[in-house]
């Protein structure tokens, strides 16, 4: 036994360094480069969702910018083609600037986002004011007017001709404690509009000193909801909204030192490359768009240069999570590096000595049968996850559904509320008059005033009233598979009526040709779903960009078949045959990274065959639109 064992010693001792290293060398330059791709790929995962979400923050942001200031636009518009004021500039009167300053608080309380509104004459003096004092509105007396003849903003105004508008840059007004040390500071953006004469003479200037600590609180709610990292800059690179509060309104507070521009100036010079990007430099990861205020507000001269809003990911943070998937890696590395050499100094012992050939088998065997496990694992594995993409894409129809229930019931509980509002102030105007003793004029006016509230009231709360029925009923169907006996047509006007949002966003429309009291007893929520999904389909993808699409949604009876047939058409690009054979597969997609996840036309086949117990085919050719079909029986 000795010499036996003293032989497989001298068997493996000559070939086992040339074996090691014949068999341990190309392992080791697999692991090498499996290491380098894993890597990349894990650094490529972590760092998605951080610059994604980087990027939806800096959307979200410009979109808040652009909500404000397109409602003071509106505001600006309205108050200046007011008939008080073109009345008070052909004859001003006691009577007029009473009433123009009963609007002007009126209008101020309702917005509750004014600090001022302000009537200046052509020689810059003030001859309405209205000041925001603790949330209320407040007539300025005539003795405590001034004249701003000299402010930048009036002399800027008066020189624009009509249909021009200006808006400022950002100011801020101070609030003072009794010792003299600033207690706060409101920021402030002005907007104004020269008024003219029906002779075309300018008669002053219509001035709104809007209260921007709402929308820069917008701002930081939507940065905080990313991750706090969104900054507002003027041109210059001072901070309106920064990363720290203290780096904020430098250029008002004497501060030069206070920019982007000065503390990462190779970082501030590459964002002024383009108008909208974003790139990775030695500061971190920056996404940045350049926003123009005057376009918001259609202000063909102003004073405000353009806003840089952005999004910064600090190299520390992009260090850190480097440094973190590197050790992984290395981790990785080492052990597959330490098991590639456990395996090559077997198989050189291996191949050096048949005797333990056996052994050997056994290890290889033990270990296809763990790899085996372990692929059998993964196979369920990506069965949960493919079952549970499906239910999630099926519930996102239901999100969608409500997000427009919500877009069109925000119109009409809009009007509803302001309405209210208006009717509310109304009856205390009212009671005073009765007070101090009631007028004929003043009865008329309020009654007036009163019809016309409760006629926009009754309307918006029917518009209401019948959103809601109708999101009732879907949400009632989509969240069970109960038959049951139901107008077609209705279901399919329900549908589009959910796709309302959608359509304003495009120039497409939808057309719907089902016959009133076409009575199916089925399932409505799938069928509602089906339809919906094949026409949301054809809204995204049938279409080139800038073409006015339509979308035909037919329903006939065929009696001899005693079946229903669906048909959505599209007038859109159409599909080839190759393309055709793929639709329906899971997770195909053509839109692969803009939003697509290959899963609607999946979902809305398994529904049609599996719960309708129905036949869906497309017919289409390329540039000649596309037919989606779905027949299923009656009962």
């Amino acid at each position: 036994m000795a010499g036996r064992i003293a032989g497989w010693r001298k068997a493996i001792a000559r070939p086992l360094p040339r074996n090691l290293l014949v068999l341990f060398l190309p392992w080791s330059l697999l692991i090498i480069v499996l290491s380098l791709l894993l890597y990349d790929r894990m650094l490529s995962d972590r760092l998605e969702p951080l610059l994604e979400a980087q990027t939806d923050s800096l959307n979200e942001g410009v979109a808040v910018l652009e909500r404000h200031l397109s409602s003071l636009r509106g505001d600006l518009q309205f108050l200046s083609q007011q008939p008080l004021l073109d009345q008070l500039v052909k004859q001003e009167s006691a009577e007029s600037l009473a009433a123009l300053s009963e609007l002007f608080a009126e209008f101020s309380d309702s917005r509750g986002t004014y600090q001022h509104i302000r009537w200046l004459d052509e020689q810059g003096m003030e001859r309405v004011r209205i000041d925001s004092v603790s949330g209320e509105a407040q007539r300025v007396a005539e003795a405590d007017l001034q004249n701003d003849s000299a402010a930048y903003y009036f002399v800027e105004t008066m020189h624009l001709y009509k249909g021009e508008s200006y808006l400022s840059r950002f100011d801020v007004e101070r609030r003072y404690r009794a010792d003299g040390s600033v207690e706060s500071i409101e920021p402030i953006l002005r907007a104004a509009v020269p008024i003219f004469s029906e002779r075309g003479e300018r008669r002053g200037v219509l001035i709104l000193d809007y209260r921007a600590e709402r929308m820069l609180q917008r701002l930081r709610e939507t940065s905080v909801a990313y991750g706090g990292s969104l900054q507002l800059l003027d041109h210059e690179g001072y901070w309106m909204l920064g990363e720290r509060p203290e780096h904020a309104w430098g250029f008002l507070l004497g501060k030069p030192e206070l920019t982007l521009a000065s503390q990462q100036p190779s970082s501030w010079q590459r964002l002024q490359d383009e108008q909208r990007g974003s790139f990775i430099d030695p500061a971190g990861f920056w996404a940045y768009s350049h926003f123009r205020p005057s376009d918001a507000v259609s202000a063909t001269s102003n004073a405000a240069d353009h806003w840089l809003l952005l999004s910064h990911l600090p190299a520390l943070n992009l260090s850190e999570l480097r440094w973190d998937v590197l050790w992984r890696v290395l981790l990785f590395f080492c052990v597959l590096q330490g098991v590639g050499l456990l395996i090559s100094v077997r198989r050189a012992i291996d191949e050096a000595e048949r005797l333990r050939a056996e052994h050997g088998l056994h290890v290889s065997s033990r270990a296809l049968t763990a790899s085996n496990e372990q692929l059998q694992r993964t196979v369920e594995q990506l069965q949960r996850t493919r079952r549970a993409l499906l239910q999630a894409e099926k519930l996102s129809s239901l999100g969608t559904m409500v997000a427009g229930v919500a877009h069109e019931l925000n119109t009409p509980i809009g009007a509803a509320s302001v309405a209210a509002s208006t009717l509310e102030r109304a009856s205390q105007e009212f009671q005073i008059a009765m007070r101090e003793g009631l007028k004929r004029t003043t009865l008329e006016r309020f009654v007036q005033r009163t019809d016309d509230g409760l006629s926009i009231i009754l309307i918006s709360l029917e518009r209401m009233s019948q959103l809601t029925r109708a999101f009732k009923q879907l949400a009632t169907d989509r969240a069970s598979t109960e038959r049951r006996r139901f107008d077609l047509r209705e279901l399919v006007d329900e549908v589009v009526l959910l796709l309302q949002p959608k359509l304003r966003q495009s120039d497409h429309r939808i057309v719907v040709d089902v016959a009133p009291s076409l009575l199916l007893d089925s399932y409505p929520g799938p069928l509602g779903q089906i339809v919906q999904n094949l026409v949301d389909n054809a809204l995204v993808h049938a279409f080139d960009p800038g073409v006015k699409g339509v979308v035909t949604v037919r329903a006939q009876v065929d009696e001899a078949q005693g079946q229903c047939v669906i048909e959505v058409i599209d007038n859109g690009r159409g599909m080839d045959d190759e393309l055709q054979g793929k639709i329906f597969d899971p997770f195909f997609t053509t839109r692969r990274g803009q939003g697509g996840t290959g899963l609607g036309l999946h979902i809305t086949h398994q529904l049609a065959v599996d719960v309708l117990g129905a036949e869906l085919e497309v017919a289409s050719q390329p540039g000649e639109g596309a037919c989606f079909s779905i027949r299923f029986d009656l009962t």
